[in-house]
C-alpha cells in the first residue's frame, strides 16, 4: 500500500560550497580537506557525535595504514591520518601498534573512542567546518544529473541544504541512492555479516596471555562443537586502554540459515541490532567459561550501533576489483593506497583472511568515488564502487579517512562537475602528505 505525501514548502537551512553527509572517518576526512581547500563546508551526522564506526560502534583498533614487507611494517597512508594520530597521542587516546601473530598484514592501534569524540569536535571547529548533528538526508532535489538541494530531517522538521558539491560518506550510500545512483547490494544481495562490538572487565590480562591466538580459537571451536550456540569462533580480543578491560569483536549477526540481514530494510535492521546485543551476552558467558582471565568479567559496554561492514556499493566510473587488490595494482588515478587483507565475514564460524603478497599494496582509484549517474556528487568510505571481495579490504577505517581526504580535496577543486583533473588532484594530495606510492 502506498500513501500520498502532500507537497510542502521546506525552509532553506544552509547554503554552502560542499555538503558532506556522514560524520565517520570518510566524512571527517572529506570535510577537513574541503575546508582546507577554501570551501565553505557543512558536515551532517545522524548521531549526536562524530566518528561513526570509530565512536558509535567502537573497534578494537584503528587499522589499514601499514603494509608488511619482510616482517617489517611500513606506513602506506599519510595526510590527515598522520595529523589525527599526532592529535590523538597528545590526548592520550591511542595505545601501541599491535600485529596479528597469525595473519600477515593485520594490525591495529587500540584507541579511546570517548576522547576521539572530543578530538573530532575540536579538529573540525579549527578548520571552520560547520557541523550539524542529529540530522540525516531524506531526499534530494535534482536538476537533470545535478543535485541542487539535499533535504534533511531534524528536530525542527525537514530542512533544505543547497550546495555546489555533495559528498556521500554515509556508509550506506543514502545520499547517492536519493539522487538516483545505481548500486549493488553486496554480492547478489549477500553482504558481509555485521558484528556487535563490546567490552568486558575486569579481565586478568596476564592469565589471558598464557594462551596463544590459535589456542583461543581452538577453545571456542571446541565449545561450539560441544553444543555452545556460537555463530563465530575466531574472536578478535584486544586490550582496551583502561586497565583490566578488553574489547571483543566476537559476534556474527546473520539469519539462522546464513543469509545476511538486508541493511536497507528497516525491520531487518532493527532485528539485527537486537540480535547483536543478544549475542554479546552469549559471548560473555562463553568467554567466562572457556578463556583464562575472564571468569569474573562482565559486559561493560556495547557499541551504540551495530558494526555494519557492507551494504550498498555505488556504481562508479571505475570499480575496484579483487584482482586490483590481490595483485597490488596501482591505478593511474589512485588517490590512496592500502595493504589491508581481504577480510571476509562470511557464513561459517571463521573469518576468511586473504593477505596480499608480501610487500604489496594497491591503489584506490578516484573513479571508484565518482558515481556514474551524477555530476556533482562524490562518495567516500565503504560505499565506494567496488566488488564484494575488494570492498572487504578497502572498507576499514584509515583507508576510509584517506578516501574522504581525496573526495574533499576534489570537491574544493571542482566547478560544477566533480570530474577534476586527476593529476592535479594527486599533486594536491601529495603536497598535503598523502602517500600514493610504496
Amino acid at each position: 500500500m502506498m500513501v500520498h505525501e502532500p507537497a510542502r514548502q521546506v525552509p532553506l537551512l544552509a547554503e554552502v560550497d560542499v555538503c558532506v553527509a556522514g560524520g565517520g572517518a570518510a566524512g571527517i576526512g572529506a570535510a577537513l580537506a574541503a575546508a582546507r581547500g577554501g570551501a565553505r563546508v557543512l558536515l551532517l551526522e545522524r548521531l549526536g557525535f562524530l566518528g561513526g564506526t570509530m565512536t558509535a560502534v567502537t573497534l578494537g583498533g584503528l587499522c589499514g595504514m601499514y603494509r608488511e614487507a619482510d616482517g617489517e611494517m611500513h606506513r602506506c597512508i599519510g595526510g590527515l591520518w598522520l595529523e589525527m594520530e599526532a592529535r590523538a597521542r597528545r590526548m592520550d587516546a591511542l595505545g601501541t601498534l599491535r600485529r596479528s601473530p597469525v595473519t600477515r598484514g593485520v594490525h591495529g592501534i587500540p584507541y579511546d573512542p570517548e576522547r576521539l569524540k572530543l578530538l573530532f569536535d575540536t579538529w573540525l571547529a579549527e578548520a571552520g567546518v560547520q557541523v550539524l548533528t542529529e540530522a540525516w538526508v531524506a531526499a534530494t532535489a535534482m536538476d537533470s544529473a545535478r543535485i541542487t538541494h539535499a533535504f534533511i530531517e531534524t528536530k525542527a522538521g525537514r530542512r533544505a541544504i543547497a550546495a555546489r558539491i555533495f559528498i556521500d560518506a554515509t556508509g550506506d550510500a543514502d545520499l547517492a541512492v536519493a539522487a538516483g545512483c545505481g548500486f549493488q547490494l553486496g554480492e547478489a544481495g549477500q553482504t558481509q555479516h555485521a558484528s556487535a562490538m563490546f567490552r568486558m572487565a575486569p579481565v586478568d590480562r596476564a592469565a589471558f596471555a598464557t594462551i596463544t591466538r590459535r589456542e583461543q580459537d581452538a577453545r571456542m571451536h571446541a565449545a561450539a562443537e560441544a553444543g555452545a550456540p556460537l555463530p563465530r569462533t575466531t574472536l578478535a580480543i584486544y586490550p582496551y586502554l583502561s586497565e583490566g578491560e578488553m574489547h571483543l569483536n566476537a559476534t556474527r549477526v546473520m539469519h539462522a540459515d546464513g543469509r545476511s540481514f538486508d541493511w536497507t530494510d528497516p525491520w531487518e535492521r532493527a532485528a539485527a541490532e537486537r540480535e547483536g546485543r543478544r549475542q554479546a551476552f552469549l559471548y560473555q558467558d562463553a568467554a567466562r567459561e572457556h578463556l583464562p582471565g575472564f571468569a569474573q568479567a562482565r559486559v561493560t559496554a556495547i557499541g551504540a550501533l551495530l558494526g555494519i561492514r557492507e551494504s550498498r556499493l555505488v556504481d562508479g566510473e571505475a570499480t575496484l576489483t579483487e584482482a586490483d587488490v590481490m595483485e597490488g595494482r596501482m591505478a593511474a588515478d589512485r588517490i590512496a593506497i592500502t595493504a589491508w587483507p581481504v577480510e571476509d565475514h562470511a557464513p561459517g564460524r571463521a573469518t576468511i583472511w586473504r593477505p596480499l603478497p608480501d610487500g604489496l599494496a594497491y591503489g584506490i582509484p578516484f573513479g571508484s568515488l565518482v558515481p556514474r549517474a551524477t555530476r556533482n556528487l562524490l562518495v567516500a568510505g565503504r560505499c565506494l564502487s567496488a566488488t564484494h571481495t575488494a570492498q572487504a579490504s578497502a572498507r576499514v577505517t584509515i583507508p576510509c579517512l584517506a578516501m574522504g581526504e581525496a573526495a574533499g580535496t576534489a570537491a574544493a577543486m571542482a566547478g560544477d562537475d566533480v570530474r577534476v583533473d586527476v593529476g592535479a588532484l594527486q599533486s594536491r594530495l601529495r603536497a598535503a602528505g598523502a602517500m600514493l606510492d610504496t
